[in-house]
């Protein structure tokens, strides 16, 4: 597929919305024709429209079911928006991310994921719109941690995906070219936002939140040091093992599933340079019930690693280097996935049952361990 033309990009950036009432055909338009450029929106209807204080988002949501043009190519005709309503935002870098994946990395491919109509961004406002197709169209199923466990054979599926990524963009020279947008795990915007807000989030929670003040009492550490530990393990990361393209946030929530069995990941606004264990490590430590996770996880990783040799990766870490890094890099699904989590993201259910796998997979790997083993002394 050729890159999204530059010119379209512009156009389209000057009138993206702000709020539902500004969601008229002509910005529709031309906010589908950058990516669509032979599509015409005829006539819409408006379904639902939701703030992202009132859902599991950090940007507001509206649903559209939309009518084409005659000549128009096959497009879904019900759609999910997500923009910022009424300016009500989050640090505009994780939406900046999210719709230069879907510009640049996901059309170029081959895996499971939702059509997307239309990306825009605008850097002077902050402002974005990612127009989607409506996934429960096709009867998928998003999991969380209060419903039932995915099965090892789902996680795999995740995994094999995960592959595909990590593999076209193994120690890529074209990661370099996205630098402009796409932070390191030690660099960037993305970075420079966790390193203001981690310090002040995390101990402020862990200090008012009645079962994170338990949870870092059981952990014998302080939320600093933690966040040391993952800036630190990043770090060596970084500089002695192959990067990648990471999603970044491949929690079980982040991902669907189809009834015929295929599935794939939302929510790409964390999307990183980074090591390939950043992505492996959440998905199994998160969408697998502790047992399973325990039984299962060895097997799973040597999936994955199988996977990247039939890709072609020419470096493949062996199973137990591998194992060491996945349990190395639980330290940030730990602190940075779930612990600081502001309160009002997500139910207190879903954040502590989260939390307390990765906990029990933090004490099964000797995670503290293995970071405070690349972590500079702490003054």
């Amino acid at each position: 597929m050729a890159e999204v033309d530059v010119a379209e990009v512009d156009r389209a950036n000057e009138t993206i919305p702000a709020s539902v009432e500004e969601l008229d055909l002509p910005t529709l338009n031309r906010l589908v024709r950058q990516m669509h450029p032979d599509a015409t929106v005829t006539g819409f209807e408006l379904v639902e429209a939701r703030q992202r204080g009132e859902m599991v988002s950090t940007a507001g949501r509206v649903k559209l079911r939309l009518d084409y043009g005659p000549d128009s190519p096959p497009l879904p005709r019900d759609v999910l928006i997500k923009m910022c309503l009424d300016d009500d935002s989050a640090p505009t870098v994780l939406y900046e991310t999210e719709v230069k994946v879907y510009q640049r990395i996901l059309p170029h491919l081959a895996i499971e994921k939702p059509v997307c109509l239309a990306a825009a961004f605008d850097d002077a406002t902050g402002r974005f719109a990612l127009i989607l197709e409506d996934l429960s169209v096709r009867d998928a199923r998003f999991p969380n941690v209060l419903q039932p466990p995915l099965t090892p054979a789902e996680v795999g599926k995740l995994l094999d995906l995960q592959a595909v990524l990590h593999a076209r963009y193994w120690n890529s020279p074209d990661l370099d070219a996205e630098k402009s947008w796409l932070s390191s795990l030690t660099e960037g915007r993305q970075f420079a936002f966790f390193e203001q807000a981690a310090p002040a989030w995390i101990p402020t929670y862990c200090r008012e939140i009645p079962y994170r003040h338990d949870l870092i009492t059981r952990v014998g550490r302080s939320a600093e040091h933690l966040w040391e530990n993952v800036k630190a393990v990043h770090a060596w990361q970084e500089r002695n093992l192959p990067m990648t393209f990471a999603h970044g946030d491949t929690g079980a929530h982040n991902s669907y599933h189809l009834p015929d069995g295929r599935c794939g990941f939302l929510d790409w606004q964390l999307s990183v340079r980074g090591h390939w264990s950043h992505d492996v490590h959440y998905t199994v430590c998160t969408a697998l019930s502790v047992a399973d996770r325990r039984a299962h996880e060895k097997a799973l990783v040597e999936r994955y690693l199988g996977r990247l040799k039939a890709l072609g990766v020419p470096d493949v870490p062996t199973l137990d280097d591998a194992m060491r890094e996945f349990g190395r890099a639980i330290i940030w699904g730990f602190t940075i996935g779930w612990l600081m989590v502001p309160p009002t993201n997500y139910p207190p259910a879903i954040i502590n049952a989260n939390l307390e796998r990765l906990y029990a997979a933090v004490l099964d790997h000797r995670t503290l361990d293995l970071a405070d083993a690349v972590t500079p002394p702490l003054r």
